[in-house]
């Protein structure tokens, strides 16, 4: 009972601390909501529709409570299926080599990367349409919110997956030893 109402207690935490707390601490412009960082966890960890489910929560919560009317609900609802659809692994994986799990983990990071970064680039057109204010640090911003995002994604990925599931994401392979002369 516990483990199906955390993902929701988790979301609504986050979305206390992204609307609360951090604002009063930090207000510039390399700020990461942890509420998408969550999202793109609960995604990577639980699935796309999962992610989906609680990236409308949250994104629901947010433009409520800012007035954003349905972008950041888009945002988050988009960012939680992509990332479950391409990431997420029902079973969990043994992989063979660390050369494959490296792999593997460089490929998640790649694509928390790319979604978030689209995301924010979505976000930056709307706002450009809105105000025609364009600046090259603009772009340099978002890159940097993309890396952070994608650090915090891949910290917090392990935590969340013990807490949620139960179990390691990717658990490695034991090594046998062959013996080939006697």
């Amino acid at each position: 009972m516990l483990r199906r109402l955390l993902p929701t207690l988790l979301a609504l935490v986050c979305f206390l601390i992204d609307t609360t707390v951090l604002p009063m601490i930090y207000q510039g412009p390399y700020a990461v909501p942890l509420t998408v960082v969550l999202i793109l966890c609960i995604g990577m960890i639980l699935g796309r529709m999962r992610g989906l489910l609680y990236g409308t929560l949250t994104g629901l919560l947010v433009d409520i409570t800012t007035g954003t009317l349905g972008m950041m609900t888009f945002f988050y609802m988009a960012v939680g299926f992509m990332i479950g659809l391409i990431v997420y692994e029902p079973a969990p994986r043994v992989v063979s080599s660390r050369r494959k799990q490296r792999r593997r983990i460089l490929w998640q990071m790649a694509w928390v990367f790319a979604l978030y970064s689209a995301g924010e680039l979505a976000l930056f057109v709307i706002q450009y349409f809105n105000t025609a204010a364009f600046q090259p640090v603009y772009l340099l911003n978002i890159v940097i919110r993309g890396v952070i995002c994608t650090v915090l994604t891949m910290l917090f990925k392990p935590l969340l997956a013990q807490i949620l599931v139960g179990r390691s994401p990717v658990q490695a392979a034991p090594r046998i030893r062959e013996v080939k002369n006697f």
